[in-house]
């Protein structure tokens, strides 16, 4: 049996950019050099054995000239260099994909690299090629639900991120993005009244257990977990402290004073609401952190408060917005046909000219394709 390399570097290059949008937004792309090695590892195999197509051994000499072309030294060439450069890539995904129209591997990775270089409109044409070759790569649902959300289409966005989830539920990161998608775009989902308020919460919050769940030794995915308690109405709060207790028992090691104190302040936060002030109020002047100050100081004052209350009305019964496990089987996942045809009826698959694009470094040194029209 063949083993389809590049099948494992879109996998594995998943960790790092299968939700460019929202980890553009609020988190940094981690595991860069454990890629590096990875491919490295991969383009020594290739050279010693037959046991590889040639269509693979020639993906993996174009991801080789990918890396190449995004390393350190890009940064010192020139403008015609660098738009060189970028012409042969492009050429080169285009030439094995005219011999090869229908490899998925190569698609996703041509669609990768164009996000990567600012061409999103061209990009999305080669995932919508590679979804109608085979639907069930979640890495494809979630490239095509990133596109929607650069298009601020996240309803439709929606069903291409839990389809993702329902592919391949065994990766952390897609239960984390859908989590955070969930959590930013809330409001918005709540508005179609397709989720309720409710729902919502409680989904995200799932989310980001499962992420914690499968990735226990992430402290990122167990912290955003400890604090969906509190994006939650619903949350169970000896379940919250017991986490943040977890939290702080397994990561403490590594954790920075302000850190920890942060994670006291958060402990104390629920011991309050559980009725604990005595434990909570030790936990707060354990506190020093100078960045926390007023945190520390509304904490002391909710304790206060909650020993003289005031009669306040009863709050308003919210009516109960179901289950959140219907969403898998919501007839709304309808969209994510009619949504992908649309994609395709709006001409979005475009086609993109090697001796057309130039090349550009920004300030923060992306690189960045220009495509000029061709007249």
């Amino acid at each position: 049996m063949k083993i389809n390399l590049a099948k494992k570097l879109v996998n594995f290059d998943l960790i790092k950019e299968s939700n460019h949008v929202l980890s553009k937004m609020i988190f940094q792309r981690p595991f860069k050099a454990f890629r590096i090695l990875i491919l490295a590892c991969l383009l020594g195999r290739v050279c010693g054995g037959d046991e590889y197509s040639l269509a693979d051994r020639n993906l993996l000499k174009i991801i080789d000239y990918e890396k190449k072309f995004f390393s350190s030294n890009s940064v010192a060439l020139d403008a015609r260099e660098l738009s060189r450069n970028a012409q042969e890539l492009v050429a080169l995904y285009e030439a094995h994909l005219a011999e090869n129209p229908n490899d998925t591997n190569a698609l996703i990775l041509y669609g990768k690299f164009l996000n990567k270089v600012g061409q999103e409109n061209h990009a999305i044409g080669f995932f919508l090629k590679a979804d109608s070759l085979n639907p069930k790569l979640a890495v494809v649902k979630q490239q095509i639900g990133n596109f929607l959300v650069e298009q601020n289409r996240p309803l439709d966005a929606l069903p291409f991120f839990t389809s993702a989830v329902q592919i391949n539920p065994s990766v952390a990161e897609y239960h984390f993005h859908l989590g955070n998608f969930l959590y930013l775009f809330a409001e918005q989902l709540a508005d179609t009244q397709i989720l309720g308020k409710k729902s919502i919460e409680l989904f995200a919050h799932e989310c980001f257990a499962k992420a914690a769940e499968k990735k226990p030794q992430s402290f990122e995915y167990r912290l955003r977990f400890a604090q969906s308690f509190f994006d939650c109405s619903e949350a169970d709060s000896n379940a919250a402290l017991l986490e943040w207790n977890k939290l702080t028992g397994d990561f403490k090691s590594i954790l920075s004073d302000p850190e920890i104190d942060y994670i006291k302040l958060c402990r104390a936060r629920i011991m309050v609401e559980l009725n604990q002030e005595k434990e909570a109020r030790l936990l707060i002047e354990e506190v020093s952190t100078k960045s926390l100050a007023n945190s520390r100081r509304t904490l002391l004052n909710s304790i206060k408060a909650k020993s003289n209350p005031k009669k306040t009305p009863p709050a308003k019964q919210t009516k109960k917005t179901g289950l959140i496990r219907s969403l898998f089987y919501d007839p709304h996942l309808a969209r994510l046909k009619k949504v992908t045809e649309t994609l395709r009826e709006e001409n979005l698959i475009k086609a993109i000219y090697a001796d057309q694009i130039s090349a550009q470094q920004n300030s923060d040194g992306k690189i960045r394709l220009i495509v000029n029209t061709r007249k």
